[in-house]
This record gives C-alpha cells, structure tokens and sequence, in this order.
C-alpha cells in the first residue's frame, strides 16, 4: 500500500480491523505498564543491598528515561518511514535483551547499562503504539480509543505494585526485571501475528545528519539538569556539559529546518493546540512524577510500612487513572478536549497539595487517598490531551507526533525524578534511616513544587485547547 494523492500517508490494509490492533496495543501497555510500575518499587532494597543512597539509586530509573527521551524522535520518524509494526516488534526484541542483562546484575553500572538497552526497546515501543491506533481509527473515535489503551497502562500500574512488592518478598528486586522476559515473548508473538503489514513509499530519505546531532547534544544538556545539584551549578562539568548540549541542539534545529523530510517537523508547532498539548503533558508528568519517586522511601522509612504494603497503597494512584481514563476520552469526542485537559490538572493540584500534609503520625490510608486523587486528575487529563495532540498533526506525521508527545511525557519524568530529588536532598533530606522531621519537610517541599508545576499546567491547557480537537 503506498501514499494517496492527498499526501496522508500509509493506510491500515482493510483486513486488519481496528479492533484488533486496539486489542495487541492495549495488552501491550497492559503486561508493559504492568512490569515496569515495579521498578520504583524495588529502588529501597536495591538500594541497601549495594549501599548506594537516592541520588545514585535514582539513575536506575534516569538511565532509562534519559535513552528513551534521546531516542524517541528517531524511532517515531523511523516508524513513519519503515512501518510502526517493525518498529513496535523490534522493541520488545531489544527491551527483552535489557531486562535479562538488568536482572543479572551485580552492580550499580551493571543496573545501568541493562536499562539503557531497556530504553532503546521503550523508545521504539512509545512512538510506534499511538500511531498505530491514530491510523487505525477515526477522528470520531480517536480518543476513546486512546482512553481505552490508557486505561490498559493503568491496570497494568495498578496491578504491578503489590506484584512488585510480591516478588520483592518472594525472590528478591532482581525478579522485578525477570518478569519483563515472558511478557516480551509473548508480545512480540502477538504483534507478529495481528499487527498490520504495511507497503511504505522507502523514497523518502532518513535524517541521518539531525538524528546524530539530536543523539550527541541531547544527552549533554540533560546530563546538566540532572546532575547540576549533585556536582553544583557552577561546576565546569556541568556548565561545559550544558552549553555543548545547548551548541549542538542548536545546529540541530537548524538541520531541521532544512531537512525535507526531519526527524523533528518544528512545523507541527505552529499549531497552538499540537504546543498546549506538548507543554501541559510535560508539566503533567513533572507533577506526577516528583511523588512517584518519594513515596516508596516515605511509606516504607517514613511510616514503617513494609514493601508489599508500599505496593498495594501506591495501587490507588494508578487505580483512579484506569477508572477515569476511558470516560474521559469518551467524553472528549463530544464535548472537546480542554475542559477536561484543564480539570483534570487541576485536580492533580489539589491532590499534591494533599500529599504534602503527611508527616510522622500520618495514617497509611491518607496517603492512598491522596495518591487516588493525583490519580484522577492525570486520568482525566491524559486522554483528552493525547486526542489533541494527535488529531491536530497530520496523517504522514503521526510518528513524529507520537514521538513528540512520548518525549513530552519522558522529559517530564526525567525533570521530575530530577527535581525532587534535588529539592529533597537541598532541603535537608535523606534516605537509607527511619525518617525524622526534616525529611518529612523535605518532601513536602517537593509536593508544593509539584503542585505549582501542575496548576501552571492548567493555564497552558486552557492556552493550547480553544477549540475542539
């Protein structure tokens, strides 16, 4: 199958009908949220078992984050041009690779380099899985259908903490990583068999020059962010690291604004509702992601609750994302997508707020509480902000567009491991103890961070979002 005349891009071949692919992505995300949502979990034990504190523990989550973010824009480009299935098989090839070589680590830089193969793997699997549903459905049903894959991940997020904290209890953190072989088996089958076969016009040439230049200065200004409170902001490591990032990013947008055929089209945000969308998921998942990483050391040091407890009240964050996510895109294929952008964010507001009340005497429950109501809120938003993300780049872009809005939620991640780890550690808290006063106060000045990029979030929403999407 080649490009229509009207230039949109490959189309679906008719046998395969969108039901079907919606079915393989969804228990995709499902069994992939599923087994990463455990990996937080095990940072404690992993922790004391090597001896390491937060701000070295952390790049075990970081590692993986910073590779997908590098190498998102690549794989969505290489998926419009040499089909979104290959992409989306040789995903799971390599992230199988990753997660045999994590779990039998023995040492920090072991852990890290077997989740830097785990992102190469991630970042073909996050730009291929959305553009294979926007060109399977239409625009009618785009974001319930987005709605329903996202509630796939929230099952799978809800249901991997207590299995987390099971096989933590059982076999150790290493199991946590052995459970991604399985599933990667068993979905490369699946995408083998189901996933659309598609005949692409290959005349269209790769960026080989800005894919580089994207590969070599985004690790360096990321690196400077990430590591510029740990060695300090005026270190020469970081400020060197900073501006040869900063040089070479620059040249690479001006590659692609040459380039006829980019890794990143900078045209795409022209569109204010394509640049809301971009810019609310990233401050999105900053805010969400500043307690994902200071949780497990607060339930567990702070509160004295065990792993597996730690694991089922992490549950309720997920649990409301699964419950809230299908009705929200439901809804925004009739009513628009920035109310529902803007109210979910803002619950996501209130509900940071409310995590920053805990302390010493506060009851598990509460906790769980509050993470239900972050929980909702990101539920809410995230659906209607990914129909208008991708409804409003065209059809030969959706790679492009999914890799986008992949890098939008993997750099917020990245900053907000970053930052409260950072605001955490500058305020006077650590880790590896029962935890005093400081520490409780240490993290909740993080909350407050959070809650601040969160409702600034809610005023970029309503700013992209003026129309229906």
């Amino acid at each position: 199958m080649t490009t229509d005349a009207s230039g949109r891009g490959p189309e679906i071949e008719k046998q395969t009908h969108p039901a079907v692919i919606l079915a393989v992505i969804g228990v995709g995300t499902f069994l992939s949220a599923m087994a990463n949502s455990t990996v937080s979990l095990a940072l404690p034990s992993i922790s004391a078992e090597l001896h390491v504190q937060l701000s070295s523990v952390s790049w075990i989550m970081l590692s993986y984050l910073l590779t997908t973010a590098v190498l998102l824009m690549p794989a969505g480009r290489a998926g419009d041009l040499w089909t979104h299935r290959t992409t989306y098989l040789v995903g799971f090839l390599i992230f199988f690779v990753g997660s045999l070589g994590t779990g039998l680590a023995d040492a920090l830089w072991l852990l890290v380099a077997g989740r830097i193969v785990q992102g190469i793997g991630g970042s073909l699997l996050l730009a291929a899985g959305p553009a294979l549903l926007t060109t399977s459905f239409p625009a009618a049903k785009r974001g319930q259908a987005l709605g329903m894959v996202s509630t796939a991940t929230y099952v799978g997020l809800t249901l991997g903490p207590p299995l987390g904290g099971w096989l933590i209890a059982l076999g150790g953190w290493r199991w946590v990583f052995f459970l991604n072989l399985p599933i990667s088996l068993f979905l490369m089958v699946l995408g083998w068999r189901f996933l659309p076969r598609l005949r692409l016009d290959r005349k269209r040439p790769f960026d080989l020059a800005g894919t580089a230049a994207l590969l070599f200065g985004l690790p360096f200004a990321l690196l400077a962010l990430v590591e510029g409170d740990k060695w300090g902001w005026t270190s020469p490591w970081i400020v060197g690291s900073g501006l040869l990032g900063l040089a070479v990013l620059t040249v690479f947008v001006l590659i692609e604004r040459r380039h006829t055929t980019p890794v990143l089209d900078f045209s795409l945000f022209k569109s204010r509702i394509f640049s809301g969308a971009v810019l609310s998921a990233l401050g999105n998942y900053i805010s969400l992601f500043i307690p994902l990483i200071l949780l497990p050391f607060c339930l567990t040091e702070g509160l004295g609750g065990s792993t597996a407890t730690a694991g089922m009240l992490l549950m309720a964050q997920p649990a409301m994302m699964a419950l809230s996510a299908t009705p929200a895109g439901w809804f925004s294929d009739r009513i628009g997508t920035r109310p529902l952008a803007m109210g979910g964010l803002l619950v996501l507001s209130v509900g940071l707020l409310g995590l920053s009340t805990i302390g010493a005497g506060t009851p598990h429950w509460a906790a769980a509480v509050w993470m239900g109501v972050v929980g909702l809120g990101t539920g809410v938003f995230v659906s209607p902000n990914s129909s208008a993300l991708m409804g409003s780049a065209p059809r030969d872009r959706q790679g492009v567009a999914s890799g986008v809005m992949a890098l939008a939620r993997t750099l917020g991640m990245t900053i907000g491991i970053a930052l409260a780890t950072a605001i955490f550690e500058a305020a006077g808290g650590t880790t590896g103890h029962p935890w005093n006063e400081a520490d409780f106060l240490a993290q909740r000045h993080a909350f407050w961070v959070a809650a601040a990029v969160s409702f600034a979030s809610v005023i970029v929403a309503g700013w992209g979002n003026r129309k229906k999407a």
